[in-house]
């Protein structure tokens, strides 16, 4: 018996995206005539059939919006969920949400189980767009979906979240405005979130625009920062660069790390300062507070509920949206010296 012919093969005959094919198969989006009549050709040479069940999706609605979001406990997906779920329930839809735990396995599962669930679009974040299986599936299924947090470079989708790059770039500028020079970066895993890749990028490029480089970098496990104690343990009882400055990827990992600090009998800030990333109210609550990267997770949220929609009933495509962020000052990060020097900006 032969094998069913996909949109997975007819892009790899093509040379193209399962993205570009989709579009051309269901007509939605701009794409090039050249790009059409390569894809027409090779549907008609390999005999490619279209999946009735997806069309069936495009066609029916269940009223039922999927998501799938990375952690459960995570405050930032808490707040993103409680976004979207607010704006699905106005305009009548219900959001069926799951958990991807970090791991790529269980996120392909999870479309898989909301596809079997004829969910009308799936709202996501995944742990790196640039080269996701989900992603990919969906694109085959054709079923409409915006990404939230992640903030694609190399692929058209839709998309809501915040600049990572240049607000850790603003991070990197404020820690060497407070005189610091030997500096750490404590991040979850590169290979399992991209933005904290991104920031990690942002991170470095505002270092080396002062010349300065990075002093140390830790990553841990994103769920629950495993082997952060022995890190950091390694590096301040030990002989070598012991930063006086930290930059968390997350809000977590800087709570998480303040409390390693302390056990090691640093404290914070008067030791060693420490910035975070997302602006849970965990950290706004602390003393001193928390200093921050505040993200509008509840935006996020709802703005890609009302960007699938767009997708869903308008067709529309070009459809990334980045937020504003606010750095926020808390009581974590103080001057190393009384002549800070001046911002970049002012070079």
């Amino acid at each position: 018996m032969s094998r069913t012919v996909t949109i997975k093969d007819i892009a790899q005959h093509c040379g193209l995206s399962i993205a570009t094919v989709s579009r051309v198969v269901n007509n939605k989006g701009a794409v090039r005539a050249e790009t059409v009549a390569r894809v027409e050709a090779a549907i008609s040479a390999l005999g490619y059939r279209p999946s009735m069940a997806a069309r069936a999706l495009k066609t029916a609605s269940s009223m039922t919006l999927g998501v799938i979001i990375p952690s459960l406990t995570n405050p930032v997906f808490a707040e993103t969920a409680a976004g979207l779920q607010q704006r699905s329930r106005t305009l009548g839809y219900t959001p069926l949400i799951l958990s991807s735990d970090y791991d790529d396995a269980l996120e392909l599962s999870a479309v898989e189980t909301l596809l079997a669930y004829q969910v009308d679009g799936v709202l996501l974040t995944v742990n790196d767009a640039a080269r996701s299986a989900a992603l990919q599936r969906l694109d085959e299924a054709g079923v409409p979906y915006c990404l939230m947090h992640n903030v694609p470079r190399e692929q058209m989708a839709a998309h809501v979240g915040v600049d990572n790059f240049c607000a850790a770039a603003e991070v990197a500028e404020r820690i060497l405005t407070a005189g610091h020079r030997c500096i750490g970066m404590i991040s979850g895993e590169f290979v399992r979130t991209d933005r904290a890749r991104d920031r990690h990028a942002g991170f470095l490029s505002g270092l080396h625009q002062a010349g300065v480089q990075l002093a140390q970098l830790v990553q841990v496990d994103p769920v629950n920062a495993t082997g952060l104690a022995q890190a950091l343990a390694a590096i301040y009882n030990q002989p070598g660069a012991q930063p006086t400055a930290w930059f968390c990827s997350n809000d977590l990992l800087a709570l998480a790390t303040i409390a390693q600090l302390e056990q090691l009998g640093r404290r914070v800030p008067d030791d060693v300062s420490l910035v975070g990333f997302d602006g849970i109210q965990a950290g706004a609550l602390r003393m001193p507070a928390l200093t921050s990267v505040r993200t509008p997770n509840l935006e996020i949220g709802s703005t890609a509920v009302d960007t699938l929609m767009a997708q869903r009933h308008l067709n529309a495509l070009d459809t990334g949206r980045q937020l504003s962020y606010q750095l926020v000052a808390g009581g974590t990060l103080t001057p190393l010296t009384d002549s800070p020097v001046k911002p970049l900006s002012e070079r």
